[in-house]
């Protein structure tokens, strides 16, 4: 295979074409058990949780999330990133209103590589 032909997205257009597939079958299971979203007539917008911990406060974070506001201003300040136990916890006690990409940021976006060499 010639990797020069291969589009860059084509990964992108794969990773969210079955998170749709995967999403719309979890949808159709919630509508039939009678559920619907809490606010289905606003417009969707992705927040970041630094800035939802800046919405609520580090203090009111702290205890939705059940961590301390020291862990919490390092997840706010970008020092830190929750574990995926926490970012489970974190889209949980949100609601729904963060999510992955929210904790993560965009699964395109390259880490940022923290080792320096040291002299």
């Amino acid at each position: 295979m010639n990797k020069a032909k291969i589009n860059p997205n084509q990964w992108k257009i794969n990773y969210f074409h079955r998170q749709q597939q995967i999403g719309e079958k979890i949808l159709m299971d919630l509508y039939s058990q009678g559920l619907e979203p809490a606010f289905k007539e606003r417009e969707v917008k992705r927040v970041t949780l630094s800035k939802y911990i800046e919405f609520i406060g580090i203090d009111t974070a702290a205890k939705l999330f059940d961590c301390s506001p020291h862990t919490v201003k390092a997840w706010r300040y970008g020092n830190r990133q929750p574990s995926t136990e926490q970012a489970k916890k974190i889209i949980m006690a949100s609601e729904g209103k963060l999510d992955f990409f929210s904790i993560y940021g965009p699964i395109d976006e390259e880490s940022k590589d923290t080792s320096e060499a040291v002299e």
